[in-house]
């Protein structure tokens, strides 16, 4: 910012024209906005909560005000310019189509270092050589912004997960894991509500995959979206599963002898374990189905309507077979 209120200075010591002049305004009413931003205080004194000093809007201003110093850098700075501006658009924009509009044979930006080059047509290059840099800013700036959500969300994820790992720690009593395969409903329903909860902020915190914004949408439908609805989706994806678990139509867990571990067998999918460790399979797999709720859910539905299919058909066959 000091940087750009320098060279700002510099431009204003110039003998410029009219729409330079217009220009310089413009640059002056950006740089005020930028500062006033970095400079607004942390506390408001109506409402005692920390207020955002916006650095996405700053980083903005300033992008802007870069941008318009492109109209009013010397012709003989303005092919160097030219050039790291297209070094940064190759660096910063991957989609093809844009690159080879742009920066290809024929394009743009290589237009107007040509003619550049040539001393031809400065004024209609400079344009294009500004707005080939708004292309590049404009992507860095959605990409900072994507990368500050993304931390937001992993940070309130990690604050509600570990939140409940310090609820479950004080308010759930010892044996409650064992209770899973006893199949008491009111503490199970909650301790899988529990567990899937807790398998999807720990999705969150561990995806590399961008969350869901959009920007200038309306943020804090987006974050609810990613810290409430999805969690609660997870959490009925546990509950789901357990369900799914004790109606034995994709898979089941047998509580057996260790011994006789090694021999269980069984047409679906059987999971064997002790009776200590069964409560400790549920909690697992609450876990596992939070954690990755939408492709469990649409996995399972689809097995579940399938094998009941399957069971409607050999019924109707029966039936068809007796009269």
């Amino acid at each position: 910012m000091t940087n750009l209120e320098e060279m700002l200075e510099g431009f204003q010591a110039q003998s410029l024209n009219h729409e330079q002049k217009h220009i310089v305004n413009i640059c002056k009413t950006y740089l005020a906005k930028a500062r006033g931003y970095t400079d607004r205080p942390l506390l408001n004194a109506k409402f005692p909560f920390f207020r955002g000093r916006h650095p996405h809007l700053v980083w903005e201003l300033l992008h802007r005000v870069d941008e318009y110093f492109v109209l009013l850098i010397k012709d003989e700075e303005l092919y160097s310019r030219a050039i790291d501006v297209k070094v940064s658009f190759k660096l910063n924009i991957k989609e093809e189509k844009v690159l080879d509009e742009w920066t290809g044979e024929k394009g743009r930006l290589v237009g107007a270092l040509d003619q550049i080059k040539k001393k031809e047509r400065m004024e209609e290059s400079r344009y294009v050589v500004r707005d080939a840099l708004k292309l590049v800013n404009e992507q860095m700036d959605r990409t900072f912004w994507q990368l500050s959500m993304n931390t937001l969300t992993s940070v309130w994820s990690a604050i509600i997960l570990g939140g409940l790992m310090v609820l479950a720690w004080f308010f759930y009593p010892a044996g409650t894991l064992q209770s899973l395969g006893a199949g008491a409903f009111r503490i199970t329903f909650v301790t899988l509500i529990a567990l899937g909860l807790m398998g999807a902020y720990l999705s969150n915190l561990m995806t590399n995959e961008n969350f869901l914004y959009v920007r200038g949408g309306p943020f804090w439908r987006y974050l609810l979206h990613n810290l409430l609805s999805k969690p609660l989706m997870s959490a009925f994806a546990a509950v789901f599963i357990y369900g799914l678990e004790k109606s034995k139509l994709i898979f089941s867990i047998n509580s057996i002898d260790a011994k006789s571990a090694s021999n269980a067998v069984s047409k679906i999918i059987t999971l064997n374990v002790t009776k200590e460790s069964e409560g400790y399979v549920y909690a697992v797999l609450a876990i596992a189905s939070g954690f990755a709720a939408d492709k469990i859910l649409r996995s399972m539905i689809d097995g579940v309507l399938k094998r009941l299919e399957q069971k409607a058909e050999k019924t109707k066959d029966s039936g068809t077979a007796k009269k």
